[in-house]
């Protein structure tokens, strides 16, 4: 068990109890630190595992800070609001800065939640980005479209996350049903076009202190055989270790640093998208000044290199040192999360389950729907299926366990039983 951050335990309070929160709590506890979660689902998994918890909508801030005050009078030592797989810095800005606790500043917050924003203060700055713009007609997006002179353009609502909203278009006929899609996801009624930059994605996760910036968080996402899906941008998951030579992934994390400095981010954690384009370098896509949800943090980067930043998280939320010799790889394996992409209808068994399960490689293996539950056509993140996690001693072992978890696993669905392959998914 690792060392208590005090000898009087402290409390971090956390926002959000379902699954992507969970390896937080347990690595809070594990440093022994006692957790108060929120979440609006009075079952989210997360409010048994804490210490203490309350089923309040965490957007609700005088409800936030009530609950905080009434632990506070019952002397609990509450210090400090951090969160795993949720968007909202914005909200840890407003609940830190009522209790003058460590978190993003408003602005950072505010920044970090709206793409335009994002973008403009990226341009503001100097850091390399693809050409971009806020449209407000589908008209508008052609004419932006023809002076960029580019084979492929994204549109995307400003504020969603997890692909909502978002197409990857490259012909003038798409444009319009693209723009509608984005409008009707976006909560404010806003809609960016951006030039679609080709070459490796790469998804990172930084601590930065006053005076340094490390990036133990580095994998390379995978889009591979995802055309199925066309024109959602579907992601399946990524690789540890990245394929990336040192000088490469310097270049990344040089720039990841100086694009959370420039949202101004002093002392926190930020999450970059980049790709990096075979001719003009690495460039950001996107920031996000939170932790991830979903394996990145929990599953890839530990079990391919032993380090565990969520604790280094959970020290700058809680205003303590953080070890950076703790943020050094202990170990090189390949390490793979992927996702099932069944068709759409009623989800009526699962099999194969049984004989994934007893290789020992398959580290992890959840389903997000039941027997009985109707699943949707898949169009976002939100949607999949459920994942898997693997771990070998190389990419080319690992994809072999890959390969055969998707010729095993078979979703019965109105009768017939399909493949979760995404390969597979348009001819279903």
């Amino acid at each position: 068990m690792a060392g208590v951050i005090l000898n009087k335990p402290k409390c971090v309070l956390l926002l959000g109890a379902s699954n992507d929160q969970l390896f937080i709590i347990k690595t809070a506890h594990e440093l022994g630190v006692e957790t108060a979660v929120l979440d609006a689902n009075p079952d989210a998994p997360g409010l048994k595992l804490a210490t203490y918890s309350a089923p309040i909508n965490f957007s609700d801030i005088p409800k936030v800070i009530e609950f905080v005050n009434d632990l506070k009078n019952k002397g609990v030592n509450v210090c400090g609001v951090t969160t795993m797989g949720s968007d909202v810095p914005h909200i840890i800005a407003k609940i830190a800065k009522a209790f003058n606790w460590v978190g993003p500043s408003e602005e950072t917050g505010r920044i970090a939640t709206n793409k335009y924003e994002m973008k403009c203060r990226f341009r503001d700055k100097g850091i390399p980005i693809p050409q971009f713009s806020l449209v407000n007609s589908a008209q508008e997006i052609k004419d932006r479209w023809q002076k960029w002179n580019c084979k492929k353009v994204i549109i995307k609502p400003t504020d969603r996350a997890g692909s909502r909203g978002v197409r990857l278009i490259e012909k003038q006929e798409e444009v319009e049903e693209a723009f509608q899609y984005a409008l009707s996801n976006s909560k404010i009624g806003q809609v960016q076009l951006e030039e679609y930059l080709d070459g490796l994605q790469i998804s990172t996760e930084s601590i930065l202190t006053k005076d340094k910036c490390v990036t133990p968080g580095f994998a390379d996402r995978v889009y591979e055989n995802m055309q199925a899906f066309w024109p959602q941008i579907m992601e399946n998951g990524g690789w540890v270790p990245t394929v990336l030579n040192s000088s490469a992934r310097a270049e990344v994390n040089d720039l990841v640093e100086k694009a959370a400095r420039a949202f101004g981010i002093v002392k926190g954690v930020s999450k970059g998208d980049v790709v990096l384009h075979p001719s003009r370098g690495p460039m950001m896509i996107e920031m996000a000044a939170r932790l991830s949800g979903g394996d990145f943090c929990e599953s890839l980067v530990p079990l391919g290199t032993g380090v565990n930043y969520v604790e280094a998280a959970l020290r700058i939320a809680l205003d303590e040192p953080v070890d950076f010799e703790k943020l050094k790889p202990t170990k090189n394996l390949a390490v793979a999360n992927r996702y099932f992409f069944p068709p759409a209808g009623a989800l009526e068994g699962i099999v194969g389950v049984e004989e994934i399960e007893k290789m020992p490689e398959v580290v992890k293996m959840n389903f997000f729907y039941k027997v009985g539950d109707n699943i949707p056509v898949i169009q976002n993140h939100g949607q999949r299926a459920g994942v898997i996690v693997v771990v070998s001693a190389n990419r080319e072992a690992a994809q072999a366990l890959v390969d055969k978890i998707y010729s095993t696993i078979r979703f019965k669905i109105n009768g017939k039983y399909f493949s979760a392959a995404p390969i597979e998914y348009s001819s279903k």
